[in-house]
């Protein structure tokens, strides 16, 4: 990355390190907080439990705010390619692997069925067969972005800060970005603004503009490998909770459907469709009800087997503890979906929550090789536990 180059990402990322409010812009994103019967959940909380969920309340503390208690009791129109001119002003910022895996199209269903079985006690997705996760290995193999080098810090921007950048960095009037930050209730943008002034800035050809406008639409604030996991793991734990009516983050890492013109050697993610008339045409049971139907043989535990060649597996995707991107801190949990690794998963030891400051955060990722998972008892059938495990 050159150094324009980096300044350029750096003050995107700066400009969209708290979430962009998609409100309005993706009104199918919002979380559907009741089943598909709508059936209401019991206000149930006592010694055993919630009612038809969960009962141990030791691990999930939080449930009684979380949307899957209360399930109990549109699209966005996105920038594909970008414009000629521009492509190599993108690739000096090394996010050029962004450009051919990034969703099109959202498929509400899909996301918020997912949304509703994680849990940010666990950083994991609770299903039938047992916790899932999305983890830097799945971030370097289908996005093929880098997962090493130093955490990234910055301080997140006030409003006016926001303004200031739009009006240097996108060449819009005061009165602009103070309408849209006055929208938007903060130091946020809408994916549709931007979109709008990357197609009005095209037809100006104000090109460094355009690539600008670009970057900031293709990073949304999660840029590079970590920080895409960070992020994602974040809006997840936002989504969770009932109060909450939106999801941002890099949804590439949530869904694809299958391309038969992929090519192993381009990011992973390629490898599956996003476009809207793929999405439509998905068809079949409710999402909810294909989760509940899982069963081990449906999941494929070990995915990018024939895509080492071109992504290795990397030591420090296996890395156990708190990640961060600037404020934003996540913890990685590998220790409890080990079988995504090819071992045999077996009862998980409880969570830590203590939180680390920043500095030791830096400390223990740039030494991680103290902190990674131990290698395990190699699984004989793929998705193997211990006997014990499931109940």
């Amino acid at each position: 990355m050159t150094a324009d180059a980096r300044d350029l990402a750096e003050d995107v990322a700066d400009m969209t390190d708290d979430v962009p409010d998609l409100a309005e812009e993706a009104p199918e994103m919002r979380a559907d907080v009741q089943g598909a019967d709508g059936a209401e959940g019991s206000d149930a909380d006592d010694a055993e439990g919630f009612l038809g969920g969960l009962r141990d309340l030791s691990v999930m503390t939080s449930f009684a705010d979380h949307v899957a208690h209360a399930v109990w009791s549109g699209q966005v129109t996105l920038i594909e390619r970008p414009v000629p001119e521009i492509e190599g002003l993108v690739a000096a910022t090394g996010l050029s692997p962004l450009i051919d895996c990034s969703v099109v199209t959202g498929d509400p269903g899909l996301i918020s069925a997912f949304m509703e079985r994680w849990h940010m006690e666990t950083s994991t997705f609770h299903l039938p067969v047992g916790e899932l996760t999305m983890t830097l290995d799945d971030v370097s193999s289908l996005l093929h972005l880098p997962i090493t080098g130093a955490l990234h810090s910055f301080h997140a921007l006030s409003t006016e800060e926001a303004r200031f950048l739009l009006t240097e960095l996108l060449e819009v009037s005061a009165e602009e970005a103070r309408a849209e930050t006055t929208l938007t209730r903060g130091a946020y943008v809408r994916l549709g603004w931007v979109r709008d002034i990357y197609e009005m800035r095209c037809q100006a050809r104000w090109w460094i503009v355009v690539a600008r406008a670009y970057l900031l639409h293709l990073s949304g604030g999660y840029a590079w490998g970590v920080a895409a996991l960070v992020h994602m793991y974040d809006q997840l734990d936002e989504a969770s909770r009932t109060t909450t009516q939106q999801l941002a983050g890099y949804l590439t890492l949530l869904q694809c459907v299958t391309d038969d013109t992929y090519q192993e050697t381009s990011p992973r993610a390629s490898r599956w469709l996003t476009s809207k008339a793929h999405m439509k045409g998905i068809t079949g049971a409710p999402y909810r009800a294909r989760c509940d139907a899982l069963t081990v043989t449906d999941v494929s535990w070990l995915p990018y087997t024939e895509h080492r060649g071109v992504r290795t597996f990397e030591l420090i995707s296996s890395f156990q503890g708190q990640l961060k991107w600037g404020p934003m801190v996540v913890t990685a949990r590998p220790e409890r979906v080990v079988r995504q690794f090819g071992y045999i998963q077996s009862i998980p030891p409880p969570p830590v929550n203590a939180r680390l400051s920043h500095d030791d955060i830096d400390g223990r990722w740039m030494h991680f090789a103290e902190h990674v998972l131990p290698a395990g008892e190699l699984c004989l059938v793929p998705g193997q536990v211990s006997v014990d495990y499931m109940e």
